[in-house]
Protein backbone atom coordinates (compact mmCIF):
# COMPACT_ATOMS: atom_id res chain seq x y z
CA UNK A 1 0.00 0.00 0.00
CA UNK A 2 2.78 2.45 0.92
CA UNK A 3 4.26 1.41 -2.33
CA UNK A 4 0.84 2.96 -4.40
CA UNK A 5 1.08 5.74 -2.35
CA UNK A 6 4.97 6.57 -2.92
CA UNK A 7 4.36 6.51 -6.52
CA UNK A 8 1.45 8.61 -6.86
CA UNK A 9 2.72 11.13 -4.66
CA UNK A 10 6.22 11.38 -7.21
CA UNK A 11 3.47 11.03 -10.43
CA UNK A 12 5.72 7.60 -11.42
CA UNK A 13 3.26 4.77 -13.27
CA UNK A 14 0.34 7.41 -13.01
CA UNK A 15 -1.48 8.96 -15.86
CA UNK A 16 -3.33 12.78 -15.16
CA UNK A 17 -6.95 13.28 -15.83
CA UNK A 18 -5.87 16.07 -18.20
CA UNK A 19 -3.56 13.99 -20.07
CA UNK A 20 -5.96 11.08 -20.28
CA UNK A 21 -8.51 13.20 -21.60
CA UNK A 22 -6.45 14.96 -24.26
CA UNK A 23 -5.27 11.63 -25.41
CA UNK A 24 -9.04 10.51 -25.49
CA UNK A 25 -10.25 13.48 -27.39
CA UNK A 26 -7.37 13.53 -29.47
CA UNK A 27 -7.70 9.79 -30.48
CA UNK A 28 -11.79 10.22 -30.95
CA UNK A 29 -11.33 13.19 -33.35
CA UNK A 30 -9.38 11.21 -35.32
CA UNK A 31 -10.91 7.96 -35.38
CA UNK A 32 -14.44 10.72 -36.63
CA UNK A 33 -11.85 12.23 -39.19
CA UNK A 34 -10.50 9.48 -40.94
CA UNK A 35 -13.77 7.45 -40.10
CA UNK A 36 -15.78 10.31 -41.69
CA UNK A 37 -13.23 10.74 -44.70
CA UNK A 38 -13.45 6.88 -45.18
CA UNK A 39 -17.38 7.14 -45.74
CA UNK A 40 -17.42 10.42 -47.87
CA UNK A 41 -15.25 8.60 -50.28
CA UNK A 42 -17.27 5.42 -50.35
CA UNK A 43 -20.05 7.81 -50.89
CA UNK A 44 -18.46 10.26 -52.84
CA UNK A 45 -17.06 7.54 -55.17
CA UNK A 46 -20.55 6.11 -55.87
CA UNK A 47 -21.65 9.35 -57.09
CA UNK A 48 -18.45 10.87 -59.10
CA UNK A 49 -18.77 8.19 -61.72
CA UNK A 50 -21.31 8.88 -64.65
CA UNK A 51 -23.35 5.52 -65.83
CA UNK A 52 -22.28 5.06 -69.99
CA UNK A 53 -25.66 4.92 -71.50
CA UNK A 54 -25.75 4.00 -75.09
CA UNK A 55 -28.12 7.35 -76.87
CA UNK A 56 -27.76 6.52 -80.78
CA UNK A 57 -25.94 5.32 -83.44
CA UNK A 58 -24.59 7.29 -86.01
CA UNK A 59 -26.46 5.82 -89.03
CA UNK A 60 -29.89 6.99 -87.17
CA UNK A 61 -28.83 10.28 -86.86
CA UNK A 62 -30.54 13.31 -89.04
CA UNK A 63 -29.63 16.29 -89.82
CA UNK A 64 -32.49 18.86 -88.27
CA UNK A 65 -34.10 15.93 -86.29
CA UNK A 66 -32.63 15.76 -82.68
CA UNK A 67 -32.69 12.86 -80.80
CA UNK A 68 -33.78 13.59 -77.15
CA UNK A 69 -33.10 11.12 -74.62
CA UNK A 70 -32.94 11.01 -70.52
CA UNK A 71 -29.32 11.56 -68.77
CA UNK A 72 -28.01 10.59 -66.29
CA UNK A 73 -31.40 10.25 -64.12
CA UNK A 74 -34.30 9.29 -65.53
CA UNK A 75 -36.74 12.34 -66.49
CA UNK A 76 -33.35 14.67 -66.72
CA UNK A 77 -34.47 14.93 -70.76
CA UNK A 78 -31.07 15.96 -73.22
CA UNK A 79 -31.32 17.08 -76.43
CA UNK A 80 -28.61 16.05 -79.33
CA UNK A 81 -28.05 18.47 -81.93
CA UNK A 82 -26.38 17.74 -85.13
CA UNK A 83 -24.02 21.26 -85.33
CA UNK A 84 -20.23 21.85 -85.25
CA UNK A 85 -19.11 22.33 -81.69
CA UNK A 86 -15.41 22.82 -80.57
CA UNK A 87 -16.27 20.05 -77.98
CA UNK A 88 -18.53 17.98 -80.22
CA UNK A 89 -17.60 14.39 -81.29
CA UNK A 90 -17.77 12.16 -84.49
CA UNK A 91 -17.35 13.49 -87.82
CA UNK A 92 -16.82 17.64 -88.09
CA UNK A 93 -17.55 17.38 -84.27
CA UNK A 94 -20.77 17.77 -85.00
CA UNK A 95 -22.58 15.59 -82.66
CA UNK A 96 -23.45 17.34 -78.67
CA UNK A 97 -26.41 17.49 -76.05
CA UNK A 98 -27.19 19.60 -73.70
CA UNK A 99 -29.68 19.50 -70.96
CA UNK A 100 -33.29 20.29 -71.94
CA UNK A 101 -33.65 22.15 -68.28
CA UNK A 102 -32.98 26.48 -68.39
CA UNK A 103 -30.64 27.13 -65.75
CA UNK A 104 -32.74 29.94 -64.87
CA UNK A 105 -35.76 28.10 -63.01
CA UNK A 106 -35.34 24.80 -64.95
CA UNK A 107 -38.42 25.11 -67.66
CA UNK A 108 -37.88 23.47 -70.66
CA UNK A 109 -35.65 24.39 -73.54
CA UNK A 110 -35.86 23.71 -77.37
CA UNK A 111 -34.01 23.98 -80.88
CA UNK A 112 -35.24 26.79 -82.79
CA UNK A 113 -33.80 25.78 -86.15
CA UNK A 114 -34.89 29.01 -87.68
CA UNK A 115 -32.50 31.19 -85.53
CA UNK A 116 -29.94 28.35 -84.70
CA UNK A 117 -30.40 28.78 -80.91
CA UNK A 118 -31.29 26.99 -77.85
CA UNK A 119 -35.09 29.35 -76.48
CA UNK A 120 -36.09 28.41 -72.99
CA UNK A 121 -39.94 28.79 -72.94
CA UNK A 122 -41.10 30.44 -69.97
CA UNK A 123 -38.59 33.67 -69.95
CA UNK A 124 -36.97 33.10 -73.42
CA UNK A 125 -33.34 32.68 -71.85
CA UNK A 126 -31.24 32.00 -75.35
CA UNK A 127 -28.46 29.76 -75.71
CA UNK A 128 -26.02 29.10 -78.68
CA UNK A 129 -25.76 25.85 -79.30
CA UNK A 130 -22.54 26.43 -81.39
CA UNK A 131 -20.52 28.05 -78.62
CA UNK A 132 -20.84 25.25 -75.84
CA UNK A 133 -24.84 26.47 -75.11
CA UNK A 134 -23.58 29.70 -73.91
CA UNK A 135 -26.01 32.09 -73.08
CA UNK A 136 -26.92 34.71 -75.28
CA UNK A 137 -29.50 36.49 -73.78
CA UNK A 138 -31.94 36.44 -70.99
CA UNK A 139 -32.20 36.01 -67.14
CA UNK A 140 -30.44 32.59 -67.26
CA UNK A 141 -27.14 32.51 -65.11
CA UNK A 142 -25.11 29.85 -66.23
CA UNK A 143 -25.06 28.19 -69.48
CA UNK A 144 -26.61 24.81 -70.54
CA UNK A 145 -25.19 21.94 -68.83
CA UNK A 146 -23.65 20.26 -72.07
CA UNK A 147 -23.64 15.72 -71.90
CA UNK A 148 -20.10 14.50 -72.64
CA UNK A 149 -20.13 11.69 -75.35
CA UNK A 150 -18.15 9.04 -77.24
CA UNK A 151 -18.61 7.36 -80.12
CA UNK A 152 -17.34 4.02 -80.87
CA UNK A 153 -15.45 3.81 -84.03
CA UNK A 154 -15.97 0.16 -84.77
CA UNK A 155 -19.81 0.24 -83.95
CA UNK A 156 -20.86 3.85 -84.57
CA UNK A 157 -22.56 3.78 -81.68
CA UNK A 158 -22.70 6.92 -79.29
CA UNK A 159 -22.71 7.44 -75.35
CA UNK A 160 -23.44 9.82 -72.84
CA UNK A 161 -20.70 9.62 -70.01
CA UNK A 162 -20.99 12.58 -68.26
CA UNK A 163 -22.03 15.88 -67.68
CA UNK A 164 -20.30 19.12 -67.71
CA UNK A 165 -22.32 21.66 -65.11
CA UNK A 166 -24.74 21.13 -62.60
CA UNK A 167 -28.58 20.51 -64.04
CA UNK A 168 -31.10 23.04 -63.09
CA UNK A 169 -32.47 22.08 -59.44
CA UNK A 170 -30.00 19.46 -58.51
CA UNK A 171 -27.06 19.31 -56.16
CA UNK A 172 -25.30 16.82 -57.20
CA UNK A 173 -26.12 15.30 -60.90
CA UNK A 174 -26.56 11.93 -60.09
CA UNK A 175 -28.18 12.54 -56.65
CA UNK A 176 -31.62 11.70 -55.51
CA UNK A 177 -32.95 9.75 -58.84
CA UNK A 178 -33.24 6.64 -60.45
CA UNK A 179 -30.02 6.48 -62.80
CA UNK A 180 -30.93 5.22 -66.60
CA UNK A 181 -29.47 1.99 -67.44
Amino acid sequence: MNDIKEKQSSGEGCVSRRKLLKTAGCAGAAALLIGGLAGKAAASSKYRVYPQVKVANMRDLRTGRPVKFDYPLVGRKNIHLGCSVESGVGPNRSIVAYSMFCSHLGCGVEMDWEKGMMICECHQSVYDPKRSGRVVEGPAPTNLPMVSLEVDGSTGDIYAVGVAGLIYGLRNNLLDGEEVR
